[in-house]
């Protein structure tokens, strides 16, 4: 009768010693799931709204104006601009020289008025080979221009010019550069 006392006993101890193990196994995953995984990065007060891969659109009397893409994009509500990085502007013109493009490295979108204004490393090009750089740069919705006051270096068929300020109207194609100009032009080869 003896033995039989310490088998019970024994199965006592081991079920007492199973359940505490199970306990505080729960407890201490309960413990640690209660603690939170890599959330968002907290947006900056003044922002409202934070998004990826944007792509807007404008269009006139259902002709697409151009086409607005973004890698990133910030919303500030108070000022109604969208703070964007990784920018390309398609600018679509169906005249003789195409299509510019714009690239840049942020831009700031003006919801209100349409108008982008690009900076950092701005690089544009025509279909029709037109090509101009500079620091910063606007496109103005209203008046279908884009301007810089900043240094800008523009070529185009054979030419090279460089300056500071631009004016380029992208109905017209007409190109002003405002002050301390240089230009280069290369005669073209002849048939």
């Amino acid at each position: 009768m003896i033995k039989a006392n310490k088998i019970r006993h024994i199965l006592a101890s081991v079920i007492i010693l199973a359940t505490l193990y199970l306990a505080v196994s729960l407890a201490l995953k309960l413990g640690s799931g209660g603690k939170k995984g890599e959330g968002l990065p907290a947006l900056p007060r003044n922002v409202e709204l934070s998004l990826s891969k944007i792509h807007y659109t404008e269009t006139k009397d259902g002709v697409k104006q151009w086409d607005l893409f973004a890698e990133k994009g910030e919303y500030d509500k108070a000022r109604d601009v969208t703070r964007l990085t990784g920018v390309r502007l398609v600018l679509h013109e169906r005249g003789r020289s195409g299509d510019i493009t714009l690239v840049s490295d942020q831009a700031d979108y003006y919801n209100a008025s349409k108008d982008v204004r690009l900076s950092g490393n701005v690089v544009a090009i025509s279909d029709s080979g037109m090509e101009f750089t500079t620091g910063r740069a606007s496109y103005e919705a209203g008046r279908s221009l884009v301007v810089t006051d900043d240094r800008v270096r523009f070529t185009d068929s054979g030419m090279s010019v460089t300056g500071v300020g631009m004016e380029l109207s992208v109905k017209t194609r007409q190109v002003r550069i405002l002050r301390d100009v240089t230009a280069i032009v290369t005669p073209g080869k002849k048939g």
